[in-house]
């Protein structure tokens, strides 16, 4: 699996220096990668709609768990009800840290948050990250909103 990520990483390294060839769109490694990430977008909005502890541990890192914890809190224990109408993924980048590697992902498109609103567009940057050590796969670490 590290060597297929190891080849994702090349392709992904021109992205980062101006003047050079961007990454082809239907690279297959990049479009397989683009996939688990989607997933994990839907899975993240499904786990906060329900405060589903244990399905956004499955999917974050420990950091990013105890922000949501926190902000769960706060929600209350009200529903929520996500809907993803439309989703773009697009790699930024996909760097080495330590003992893994992080993935920088550029998610947007249309999203309705309630049945009486409109639907609005987002924009958010997620850094995902694999870490060897943890044995997790990809695993949510940063989510930042973009616009």
């Amino acid at each position: 699996m590290l060597s297929r990520l190891a080849r994702l990483k090349r392709r992904v390294a021109p992205q980062r220096h101006p003047g050079r060839a961007a990454m082809p769109a239907a690279d297959p490694d990049v479009e397989a990668f683009l996939r688990v990430a989607r997933a994990s977008f839907v899975k993240l909005q499904a786990a906060w709609d329900a405060a589903d502890l244990g399905a956004l541990a499955a999917i974050t890192t420990e950091d990013l768990l105890a922000e949501l914890r926190e902000q769960l809190e706060v929600r209350g224990p009200g529903p929520n009800r996500t809907e993803v109408l439309a989703l773009e993924a697009r790699l930024l980048g996909l760097d080495e840290v330590g003992e893994g590697l992080v993935a920088s992902v550029e998610f947007s498109g249309w999203i309705r948050e309630r049945l009486e609103e409109r639907a609005a567009p987002f924009r958010e940057l997620w850094l995902l990250a694999n870490l060897k050590s943890a044995g997790r796969g990809w695993q949510i670490a940063r989510v930042q909103a973009l616009s």
